[in-house]
């Protein structure tokens, strides 16, 4: 019996690489099709086509729109978050820690600009836990594994004296990170010429203006 298990696995990791491929092909399909159409005109058929796979293949991986947009989304976290942990081993203090992060959300902003206007989407949207697929779970894991992040930089700013006390629990002040680097990378991007008009600001120039806020916020003194 042993035998005849060890000599199965092969086919079924075969078989379990084949559907991680082609679920891989649908995402690369739906990323494809949302840069070119937008989300809220993405549809299936698309990216059926696109990935060369049936429509009924492409709802047994994702069954609804939600489960697929959230696929993106993880992917894009996933990309992100390798940012940050790069970003935060080049420093060792907490607040330059988190100074790095925010520059490294700023550079995936740049870099992945459908991933950024995705993920903002997903940030103003709100899942019940108890009605959440694996694909809306993983995601949201995700998003908090990089939250976490920013609340470790935190901590050990704290911890080595290089961010004030003052901040209290790193949680709810990472939250507060989070909100103030999205909404300025937001600003930044979007209203330059409203900034370059009213405030002779570049968008460079906001964002740098910006993090140096946010260093004195958090800097010990």
């Amino acid at each position: 019996m042993k035998a005849k298990a060890v000599a199965a696995n092969p086919v079924q990791a075969r078989r379990e690489e084949e559907k991680e491929r082609r679920r891989q092909a649908i995402i690369d399909a739906a990323e494809h099709v949302i840069a070119k159409h937008g989300w809220e005109d993405t549809n299936f058929g698309e990216i059926a086509r696109r990935s060369r796979l049936s429509r009924s293949l492409v709802y047994f991986y994702f069954p609804d729109r939600e489960d697929l947009f959230h696929a993106v989304c993880e992917r894009g976290l996933a990309k992100m978050q390798r940012r940050f942990e790069a970003a935060m081993a080049k420093h060792g203090t907490g607040l330059e820690q988190i100074m790095a992060i925010g520059r490294a959300y700023l550079a995936f902003s740049q870099a992945e600009p459908l991933h950024f206007e995705i993920l903002s989407r997903m940030q103003a949207q709100e899942t019940d836990p108890a009605e959440e697929s694996a694909t809306v779970r993983g995601a949201n894991e995700r998003g908090r594994g990089c939250l976490m992040l920013v609340a470790r930089a935190l901590g050990q700013g704290l911890a080595d004296g290089s961010i004030r006390k003052e901040i209290g629990d790193p949680g709810p002040t990472a939250v507060a990170v989070w909100a103030f680097t999205h909404g300025l990378i937001q600003i930044s991007a979007q209203k330059e010429a409203m900034l370059k008009r009213d405030f002779g600001l570049s968008s460079a120039k906001t964002m740098e203006h910006g993090f140096a806020l946010l260093r004195g916020s958090l800097a010990a003194r």
